[in-house]
């Protein structure tokens, strides 16, 4: 890494930040910085959401309205399922998963469950939650739907929701998907077979959301 601030290239998805020096003559490997989880942790503080996946650097802008809301009213309901059966909790953004030293994200919600607490800091968690989600926006909608989605179940996330606000439907997505369960209207979640399922009535929460 370089000693010069780094600079953001923008594009139709989450940045990924190019280094000052770059050279359009130059080869994409001299003109494209690797990054790891150290690094970034000493980036500014700047109301941007700066990650690494693979190496390579996305940043993302601060969500909006409906954004927020969707979180506040996911991890409100995750939380409530997870207190009332004593399994685990939900945390939302911002807040660290380090997969590998060269991938540490922010998703939207994770959920821990109570065998997954041993990986869990005052910091972040390292390893994989047992269940993420993202809520796409008009800025990290590519990287949500694929770099994400890739290093989520390359890791061994056991669920991953993709949350599509606009289409008002959830992208479900589980490890040996070749394409998502597209859920409209109850979503079911049973991370653990010694309690009854979590069911999320979809419509009713987009009318939140949207309200």
């Amino acid at each position: 890494m370089t000693s010069h601030q780094p600079r953001a290239r923008y594009s139709h998805h989450a940045e990924l930040l190019g280094a000052p020096e770059s050279r359009h003559l130059m080869p994409m490997s001299a003109i494209v910085p690797r990054y790891t989880a150290e690094e970034i942790r000493r980036f500014p503080d700047d109301r941007v959401r700066y990650e690494v996946i693979r190496g390579d650097l996305f940043v993302t802008p601060a969500p909006g309205t409906a954004h927020q809301r969707a979180v506040l009213e996911l991890a409100g309901r995750l939380q409530g399922y997870l207190e009332t059966h004593s399994i685990g909790e939900a945390l939302p953004a911002p807040f660290e998963v380090e997969f590998t030293e060269d991938s540490a994200v922010q998703p939207d919600v994770i959920v821990l469950l109570e065998s997954q607490h041993r990986r869990l800091t005052a910091e972040r968690l390292y390893g994989p939650p047992a269940l993420v989600i993202e809520i796409v926006s008009y800025s990290s909608k590519r990287t949500d739907r694929l770099q994400k989605r890739r290093l989520y179940l390359e890791e061994g996330v056991p669920e991953y929701w993709v949350v599509d606000l606009e289409a008002r439907h959830v992208e479900r997505w589980r490890p040996g998907d070749e394409a998502s369960d597209v859920v409209r209207d109850e979503l079911v979640w049973h991370p653990d077979a010694r309690t009854p399922p979590l069911t999320i009535d979809l419509p009713q929460l987009f009318t939140r959301v949207w309200r």
